[in-house]
């Protein structure tokens, strides 16, 4: 044989070889996808965090079902809740932990068995050392780009080293700073310095806050506050229905982020609130529940989440602003993309530029002062 005839041998067998090591990966990837969709996977957690992650990033018809403690809940997103006992017993391939209590939940699986190598963390998963164990893992269930997420979601930061009238160091209720702390460090120490510089400046007026939800941050300025009016905006129900379903359509939020906001009412709130005497609700859809308000703000929380609502605050509470007072703009930074396009287009409605800093807090706050 000669020694061309040999090489096109080499050659066509060398050309089988590769087409055959690509259908062999090809095959791989396949039964791997196949698998992937074919996980019994649960989410921990029936609250507003599963509603940022549901559909928006992990889709609904890829979750089994929902876990939870409270055994009163039968279903969630029309899937069935089961508690941590049940599905310690269940065939389950991921439980995707989506609240803030990672480290009361990880001892709770491993007192009921439930395998500690099939459990995600999605928030609170990175202390000194990230508690979740393997990435692939992590990848092969929510996917490269979210698992990237979680895994650069926390820092370790240094904390600010502040001095003088800081109301945390003296608040009556320590236990309402733990969780927050951990998971808004940044948002809540500006809060306290921006308290801080209205207290030393004898800033007058009242504070406020439009969108409430069940008072995790008013409880805080109720607090700071307790000599000034709190005027809480809210539904105490979820959602304007038409506001929900324009940003839906925009693509700006999922159906269920709007769910989960559903879970409030006003007993909640005021059960947080240290100063009970001044506080007063305002319920109903912002700004007809303003009826004939007029007064001067201090400090004010915008944290309504969607575009129109965030504008029609800024129309009301912006030109009320005392000089040297605070507006907080919850999201702005965020996936809520319609609160950075509300803040621009009432700058661009009034021919103004206010004076603004972006704060780089677990959800992107905008400090606009005079």
């Amino acid at each position: 044989m000669s020694i061309d005839k040999v090489e096109d041998e080499i050659y066509e067998k060398r050309k089988e070889i590769k087409y055959d090591i690509r259908d062999a990966v090809i095959r791989i990837n396949i039964i791997n996808l196949e698998r992937i969709y074919n996980m019994n996977i649960y989410i921990w957690g029936t609250g507003r965090l599963t509603g940022k992650v549901v559909d928006r990033h992990i889709p609904l018809n890829r979750i089994t079902g929902f876990v939870d403690n409270d055994a009163s809940k039968k279903e969630y997103m029309g899937k069935p809740v089961y508690t941590p006992l049940e599905v310690a017993s269940m065939n389950y391939d991921a439980i995707l932990v989506c609240n803030l209590y990672s480290d009361q939940i990880l001892e709770q699986c491993k007192e009921i068995k439930i395998d500690r190598n099939k459990v995600i963390c999605l928030y609170n998963n990175c202390k000194i050392d990230d508690v979740n164990i393997d990435y692939e893992f992590v990848k092969a269930v929510v996917g490269e780009e979210y698992a990237k997420v979680v895994m650069d979601r926390y820092k370790i930061v240094r904390g600010v080293e502040a001095y003088g009238d800081l109301f945390l160091e003296n608040c009556e209720r320590r236990d309402m700073l733990q969780g927050y702390m951990r998971t808004d460090y940044v948002r809540i120490k500006c809060f306290e310095l921006a308290v801080k510089e209205i207290r030393k400046r004898k800033i007058g007026g009242a504070v406020a806050e439009l969108g409430v939800f069940r008072g995790e941050f008013a409880q805080f300025i109720n607090a700071a506050f307790p000599d000034k009016t709190l005027y809480l905006f809210d539904t105490f129900a979820g959602f304007n229905a038409n506001e929900a379903l324009d940003e839906k359509k925009k693509g700006n939020c999922s159906e269920s982020f709007i769910e989960a906001y559903k879970k409030t009412d006003i007993s909640i709130v005021l059960d947080r609130m240290t100063n009970l005497d001044s506080v007063v609700i305002k319920q109903g859809f912002f700004p007809e529940s303003l009826g004939q308000l007029e007064e001067k703000f201090a400090f004010v929380s915008l944290d309504a989440d969607f575009e129109e609502s965030i504008y029609q605050g800024l129309v009301y509470f912006y030109p009320r602003l005392e000089k040297g007072g605070y507006i907080f703009i919850h999201d702005y930074s965020s996936d809520l993309l319609g609160v950075e396009k509300a803040v621009d287009r009432y700058e661009t409605d009034n021919d103004i530029k206010m004076c603004k800093v972006p704060l780089c807090d677990a959800n992107g706050t905008l400090v606009v002062t005079k």
